[in-house]
């Protein structure tokens, strides 16, 4: 996990802010996001404008654990794809 993500213990909760250049990218991230999400069966809160997005992960458990790090490698990877297309 990259210093992006903010960890919170109450509620145990990950937070982190992406920024892009334009809306069209923000929006492939999305959907790059929710496609990994479901995969994993675990969603978490979004909230985003033009050109960026607020990523907020709360935990099933009482502490951060397997699954919601999971979450977290998924979306900074889709992120990476997405930011830096081969």
């Amino acid at each position: 996990m990259n210093e992006r993500w903010k960890v919170k213990n109450k509620p145990a909760s990950l937070d982190a802010r992406f920024e892009f250049e334009e809306f069209g990218v923000m929006r492939a991230f999305l959907d790059e996001l929710a496609d990994e999400a479901d995969k994993l069966d675990h969603h978490p809160n979004v909230s985003f404008g033009r050109t960026h997005a607020s990523v907020i992960i709360y935990s099933r458990s009482e502490t951060v654990d397997d699954l919601d790090l999971a979450l977290v490698k998924a979306i900074d990877e889709g992120y990476d794809r997405i930011i830096n297309p081969s």
